[in-house]
Parts: structure tokens; sequence; C-alpha cells
């Protein structure tokens, strides 16, 4: 008998772990403004650490400067992702990177195979403090009244917004999200930015900035361009047109179509330049669906992820033509891609309908909001439409559960929950009616 953890397990044992420790040092009497309970502190560590954004207390006044670091390091590191920050630790110190803690990597960062795996690891590493060192200078020179406080807190604010920016958490030091900023269309182009690159996944990253495959991109980062692109375009264009003469009337065309850009890309990140509750119930539908969708794999988003409902889309298409393959420029998709993408979305939607059932019983809320709110937890974006501190214990801490389901990933659980069968009999195959 096996007694040895699988990648899986390890990871969900590990980042609860670190989500205890968070919890543990937000209730320090230095963390926070005011009594703090187990839950407020355990939910809003989780919620940083699975870059989710939610959270049941205010993060600006709430919590103390220390209380906001310990946010910071917990948004950094789900951002990075528990094993490649603990690859950085390993090498600190010269230690050798084991098999089995390259697996894990794996696993974590969701990449392709072990092949070539630590030198994945330094690009992350670096292009992540590049591009989050970039955007808070630019966030320093164009965010309005930052020096006020001083230099240590204004400093403190463009890295904790960039970091939270960047790692689609949405975490606020504001006290208003980016709405007292909404007249700053330069700002709020630094925060695009940053959210779109966090929501392309590494992989992409490293091959468009580090090996510069412009013209030679892969079948993977093809997709998730072609599939990121067509999400921004679709929810740039309803926005604009559906909130034209309501909540985009008292801006310029250039502004209009920066905030209508910005309600597109922000899908994945939790930031927001208007209240969700404004929005017309359409837009909120399909923030819903593009938040389902959600961001690329190896990113920091979560979500189904863009390739999974790509390769889903090219399946459909595939079979509609009487073609048992799922090609796409020439190249095939995988089978085992094909099935682990209609496998993610369907659990995705299973526990998306349980959970939104669960909580309108439980908490007596109507349909719309608790979709919103479900949905903006597994797919670790952050968005509310204002509910979430209203919840009762057991209404947050399913919340909780799916925040960490959304970061560890869907299959993740699914290996959690379920053993490996080593089958060597092939049975003796019919057909079933479907349809």
């Amino acid at each position: 008998m096996n007694n040895k953890f699988r990648p899986a397990e390890i990871l969900i044992f590990s980042y609860g772990a670190v989500g205890l420790l968070g919890t543990l040092l937000l209730m320090l009497p230095g963390a926070a403004t005011g009594q703090t309970s187990f839950l407020q502190a355990w939910f809003t560590a989780v919620s940083a650490l699975t870059v989710t954004g939610l959270t049941v207390v205010p993060t600006a006044s709430h919590w103390t400067m220390f209380g906001q670091t310990v946010l910071l390091i917990l948004m950094q590191i789900g951002g990075l992702g528990l094993m490649v920050f603990t690859t950085i630790f390993f090498m600190a110190l010269g230690l050798r990177i084991q098999l089995a803690h390259r697996a894990l990597i794996v696993q974590d960062r969701n990449t392709f195979s072990m092949a070539g795996i630590l030198r994945l690891v330094k690009s992350i590493i670096i292009l992540t403090l590049i591009i989050e060192g970039v955007g808070a200078l630019l966030m320093a020179f164009l965010t309005p009244n930052l020096w006020d406080k001083g230099i240590g807190e204004g400093l403190f604010f463009v890295i904790f917004q960039s970091v939270s920016a960047f790692n689609g958490v949405g975490l606020d030091v504001t006290g208003q999200s980016l709405i007292i900023y909404r007249s700053y269309p330069a700002l709020l182009c630094v925060y695009m930015v940053l959210i779109f690159l966090g929501s392309l996944g590494y992989v992409v990253l490293q091959e468009i900035l580090v090996l510069r495959k412009w013209r030679r991109m892969s079948l993977h980062s093809r997709l998730v361009f072609w599939v990121t692109g067509m999400i921004i375009f679709i929810g740039t264009i309803f926005y604009f047109f559906s909130e034209y003469q309501r909540l985009l009337a008292d801006l310029d065309l250039p502004g209009k179509i920066v905030e209508s850009l910005f309600q597109a890309v922000t899908r994945t990140a939790g930031f927001t330049t208007v209240a969700v509750n404004n929005w017309t119930e359409p837009f909120i539908f399909l923030m819903i669906m593009m938040m389902f969708i959600g961001a690329s794999p190896g990113s920091v988003g979560g979500g189904i992820k863009t390739t999974t409902v790509g390769t889903i889309i090219l399946a459909i298409w595939a079979i509609a033509r009487g073609r048992k393959e799922v090609v796409l420029w020439e190249r095939e998709i995988a089978p085992e891609s094909v099935t682990k993408a209609f496998t993610v979305a369907v659990i995705a939607m299973l526990l998306v309908s349980f959970s939104t059932l669960l909580i309108m019983v439980i908490e007596k809320l109507p349909f719309m909001p608790v979709l919103f709110e479900v949905v903006s937890a597994l797919a670790t974006v952050g968005l509310s439409m204002g509910i979430t501190g209203e919840l009762s214990p057991f209404g947050q801490i399913l919340l909780t559960i799916l925040m960490f389901i959304g970061r560890i990933g869907v299959l993740s659980l699914v290996i959690f929950l379920t053993k490996q069968e080593q089958r060597r009999l092939r049975y003796l195959k019919e057909d079933i009616l479907i349809g």
C-alpha cells in the first residue's frame, strides 16, 4: 500500500497551513484597529492567499499597517504560488530542489511538464518583480494626492495596489476600490495592464516577454490571446452601449471607452470604478459569465480558464461537423485535454449551482446577488454586490471553501477526494443514447 501523499493533497494541506498562519497573524493585537473574530481573520487571510479579494471587514480602515503587510505577503504568496515561493527559499539557501518538489510546482502552477521547471520559476520571479515594480512606479507618478501622508505611506500604497492588481486580488487600501480614480484614465490604464498581464499566465508571459516568440507562439498562447481578446471585446462593447446614457453619461468619449474596457478587464481582479449594484442586470449577468470563464492556466486568476472554454467550443464545433478530432490552426488538441476541459466546466457548474441554492435557502437572499457572490468566490475574482458582510457564519465559511477550491483548482479537488485506480483490464464498449 502506497502511503505517500500525492501532489494535489500536499498542495491542499500546504495552502491550508499558510492560510491558518495568516489567520493567526491577523488576530494579533497590532494587526487591526478593533476586535477581529477568528472567522473574520480566516476569511480575509484565505481571500488574500487565494488572490480573491472578497472582504467581510474594510481593508483600509480595519487593518493596521502591520495587518495590511500580512495581507500583502499573502497576496504575493498566492500570486506566485506557494511552491514557487518555497523554491525561492530553497534556492536562496543553496539547497537542491528534489524531484517531488518539482512535481508540486508543476501541479501548483498548472504547467505542461517538469522539463525546465526551475528556469520557469526564475522567470516567474523576475517577471513578477519587474511588472509589479514598473506598475508601482507608474502609480507613484499618476496617483493624485499620494504623498499627502508621507513618503512611507505613499510607497506602501503603490506597492500594495500594484501587487493586488497584478495578482488579480482586488484588495485595496483606498477604502473605495478605484471609484475615486474614475476621472484618471491614465491611472486606470496602468491597473488594466497589470490585471491583463496577470491573467495571461506565466507560460504566455515567458513566451512573449522573455523568449519573444511573437510570430511563433505555441498553440496554448495563441488560444489564450484569442479567447481573452474576444471576452474583453464583448464585455467592453456590451458595457459601452448598455451604460452609455447611464453610468457613462458624465464622461467624455475617451473616458467612456477606458471605463468600458476596464469593466471587461476587471473580471479577473475585483477592482471597480462603479459600484456593482449600479450596473444594469444584463451586464451583471454577463459579468457572471466572464468571471466564470476567468483567467488563463498558470496565471494568478481563477475561473474554469480561457483555454477550457476555447477547447469546449472547438469540440462542440467538431461534433457539429461530424469530426472526432478537435483541430485548431493545423494542430490537433489532445483528447485528454478535451476530456479535462469538459470535466472542469461540469464540476465548476455543479459547485456553483449547489452553493448558490444552499446559500439562497439558508440566507434567504435573492438569486442574482448570491449567484454573483458564489461565482466571484469560486473564480477568485473578488467583485461583490455587497452581501459578503451580511452572510451568516455558514455563508462565509462556504465562500471561504469556494475561494480555496478556486485557487487550487477543481481538478486538484477531484484528485484529492478520489483514489487513483490502476486498471489493467479493458471492458466491452456499448453505446447509450445522448441528448
